[in-house]
């Protein structure tokens, strides 16, 4: 059957990928000697960077972390590669530090005290830690979980998904207070795996029981994409692995650490409804959702037979779900 929403959900999917432009005219950012860019630095970011030209050289062309010359002092690879990050790390830390005390850069006031390792693709060796909440400052790669959990009840279909469940998150919370959410979810730290962060945040978001989860829970995709961050100084460039977790019926989610404010179960198509509908204000405020979890809902959809593959816009709907590098 046609999927009149197709259209909207392929605009949601693009909304959410929007800083691609953005990111065409942002500053590479680099390390020490290397000239493979690790991220990408947006002009505003790139000037508060110049303020400390001890710790970066900031150009036309690049942000440059500069290795100091006492840092190179040994040959040893296992050697240097440690204590390079140490160093490099503590010398972005004094400068974050210093920036979140004169409070210029917003997305500092949500600093977590988390570490981040700034890294080429998901397996290689960090090359810098920074606090999880610069990390969209130097538009590096982010990595997260998100669980879709949802539930069968249609007996003459007993695979096929009828509803959805989704939270709403804490209106204490730092980013995007109030919007509705995936059931579970949340970003990589430094060293750790998809699959136990996901089991991690079930039971600690949701209160899903953790033997149930390591038998139900199902890797099925990952989706990508260059978005801006809520207050756009910085680039979100996420790669989100995606799980799959059938619920009993009689399943309740439980706001255990207080990331989420309540649950509602939303049937398909009043979920396919809610997430074709337009977002017109520039400054995203008219969306419900937390902007990347349409995507990994609407890559939900296409999964499960749930969009018109001879729909004028299913391909390009298909490539718009890894909108960056999945890697």
């Amino acid at each position: 059957s046609s999927c009149p929403q197709l259209k909207g959900l392929l605009d949601r999917v693009k909304h959410n990928d929007r800083a691609g432009e953005a990111a065409r005219s942002a500053l590479p950012f680099v390390i020490g000697n290397e000239n493979k860019a690790m991220g990408l630095v947006l002009p505003r970011m790139a000037k508060e960077f110049s303020r400390f030209p001890s710790v970066f050289s900031v150009t036309n062309d690049e942000v440059r972390l500069i290795d100091q010359s006492e840092w190179l002092i040994n040959d040893s690879p296992d050697y240097s590669n440690n204590y390079l990050l140490s160093h490099r790390s503590e010398a972005v830390r004094d400068v974050l530090e210093s920036m979140k005390t004169k409070d210029v850069v917003p997305a500092l006031r949500g600093w977590r005290n988390e570490p981040f390792a700034v890294r080429e693709s998901f397996h290689s060796s960090p090359e810098l830690i920074v606090e999880r909440a610069a990390a969209v400052l130097f538009g590096v790669p982010a990595y997260g979980v998100f669980v879709n959990g949802y539930t069968c009840e249609d007996t003459s279909n007993c695979c096929r998904p009828t509803h959805v469940w989704v939270g709403k998150r804490s209106k204490m919370k730092q980013t995007w207070p109030n919007r509705l959410d995936s059931l579970a979810a949340g970003g990589l730290a430094a060293g750790v795996l998809p699959r136990q962060a996901i089991l991690s945040e079930c039971t600690e978001e949701a209160g899903i029981d953790e033997s149930y989860l390591q038998e139900r829970i199902r890797a099925v995709s990952a989706v990508s994409y260059t978005g801006f961050n809520d207050d756009m100084w910085g680039l979100k460039r996420d790669v989100l692995f995606c799980f799959d977790l059938e619920l009993p019926l009689n399943f309740e989610p439980e706001p255990v650490d207080g990331e989420m404010e309540s649950f509602q179960k939303i049937p398909i198509d009043s979920l396919l409804e809610m997430l074709a509908a337009p977002i017109l204000k520039a400054d995203d405020s008219d969306n419900l959702w937390k902007p990347n979890v349409g995507v990994v809902l609407i890559d939900f959809l296409v999964r499960h037979g749930i969009l018109d593959s001879d729909d004028p816009y299913f391909l390009e709907l298909i490539d718009a779900l890894r909108g960056a590098r999945c890697a």
